[in-house]
């Protein structure tokens, strides 16, 4: 069940994750490619510009462009010059890198019956098939009509744009694979970092889901065994309770003094199950938060009160009870509690100190009053110390059941102190002692 509640997180918070990281990559990416595609746009009509508004007398005449007919800035040195270092061959055409904003692009006019007249700035044209070849696809781009388009040159892609004027058309077409590689080299980063954005977020989710569900199976897992040992701890008595009745009533015609130790049984266990009952209920109260009166209670007080009903039972074991508590130690809790805190941690030393025994037991008062009840005796385990709080938990189950315990007794004492904001401990050292320390702050703790 559980497993399956980690993979529906994980799956969810990697979609999430794919979903937000793809987004974002995308719009990064339109963004790029419509500020390429708005600049070629504007390096193509900025040339188309330059032939509608150069005036009709200066446009060169005639289907193509030679040597007497180069534009401005152009020479037969340079129309024949070889390639240098940092132009690109266009079939037989170079492109220079100068930083005209025109170095990659050809620019025509065509007249209304087609001829072509050559205005070219950008190309330096060293194959005169190539040229042959633009010039017969300028009058079909003009006669076609479309405001833009591409066209294949010799392998390489051309863009162009066209412009209607009062004796012809103009044509625009330009070369920009460095515009389109870039975007295609954008677009492969992006995917290689959503790859890896998506391998360290799915490790990360895994991480996350797996410290999210373990709490919830923890507690889980708690309460199966919570009401699987209520279940049983209910059971034992329940069941002696029947037998014992199950005897009265074999016995038809004896008196009830003959059949005493029977009722007695029963009685025990009668009040056994009700201490049982009364824990459970004031832990599930506990546990809801129920609200508790808190006020301005004497720590001291409730200290004092419960050694005094406890040193009757030290005395039968033969237990010295050795006390020093502060005069005037305040906390903000309810009375009853406090009683029932000391009175659980007495009563847990006292079982569990041997006769003759010594029972230590200290409160100071400050920021925080502390309470520390320690007992001689052959202490308590590493591996105990880790579950002492459990409820029903017992490091011996033979003395619990022998002492009427049911391993509920600290469970309630760390829940009291949890619920006025403080801390409940245990240190031991086997063989020689164990000690509980409980800190509740003056002031309660929101």
């Amino acid at each position: 069940m559980f497993k399956k509640l980690r993979n529906r997180l994980l799956l969810t918070n990697l979609l999430i994750t794919a979903a937000l990281i793809t987004g974002c990559f995308a719009v990064i990416f339109i963004m790029m490619e419509r500020n390429v595609t708005r600049n070629i746009d504007m390096s193509l009509n900025a040339a188309l510009n330059m032939i509608t508004d150069r005036p009709h007398s200066d446009r060169p005449e005639g289907p193509e462009l030679r040597d007497e007919q180069l534009p401005a800035g152009h020479s037969e040195e340079s129309q024949e010059a070889p390639p240098q270092e940092g132009e690109a061959p266009l079939g037989g055409a170079t492109r220079r890198h100068d930083g005209d904003p025109f170095s990659s692009i050809l620019m025509y006019s065509v007249d209304d019956s087609g001829n072509v007249t050559d205005l070219s700035f950008g190309f330096t044209l060293t194959d005169e098939t190539v040229l042959e070849e633009i010039n017969v696809l300028i009058p079909q781009i003009a006669a076609e009509g479309r405001e833009n388009g591409r066209v294949s040159v010799d392998g390489t892609v051309l863009e162009y744009k066209t412009r209607r004027y009062a004796d012809g058309c103009a044509v625009a077409l330009g070369v920009f694979n460095a515009e389109h590689g870039m975007l295609q080299r954008l677009l492969i980063v992006l995917i290689l970092i959503e790859i890896f954005a998506l391998g360290l977020a799915l490790l990360i989710s895994l991480i996350s889901a797996n410290r999210s569900i373990r709490p919830v199976e923890d507690s889980y897992n708690k309460q199966k065994q919570f009401v699987a040992d209520a279940s049983h701890e209910l059971k034992t008595p329940l069941t002696t309770i029947n037998t014992n009745i199950d005897v009265l009533l074999s016995h038809e015609d004896s008196l009830i003094r003959d059949e005493k130790k029977w009722l007695l049984y029963i009685k025990t266990e009668s009040e056994r199950m009700a201490k049982l009952t009364n824990d459970l209920l004031y832990l599930a109260r506990l546990d809801h938060g129920e609200s508790i009166i808190y006020g301005e209670t004497s720590f001291s007080e409730a200290a004092e009160s419960v050694l005094l009903a406890m040193e009757a039972v030290a005395f039968e074991r033969s237990i010295t009870i050795d006390e020093r508590i502060d005069e005037g130690v305040n906390v903000k809790a309810s009375p009853d509690q406090l009683r029932q805190l000391v009175m659980i941690l007495m009563d847990n030393a006292i079982k569990y100190t041997p006769k003759g025994g010594r029972i230590s037991v200290t409160l100071n008062g400050g920021r925080d009053a502390v309470l520390k009840v320690r007992n001689s005796g052959t202490g308590i385990d590493k591996e105990d110390m880790k579950q002492i709080f459990e409820r029903f938990y017992r490091s011996d189950k033979s003395r619990a059941r022998e002492s009427g315990g049911y391993g509920l007794g600290l469970a309630i004492a760390k829940a009291i102190t949890e619920s006025v904001g403080g801390e409940i401990s245990v240190s031991s050292k086997l063989n020689e002692y164990t000690e509980f320390a409980v800190s509740i702050p003056s002031e309660r703790r929101k």
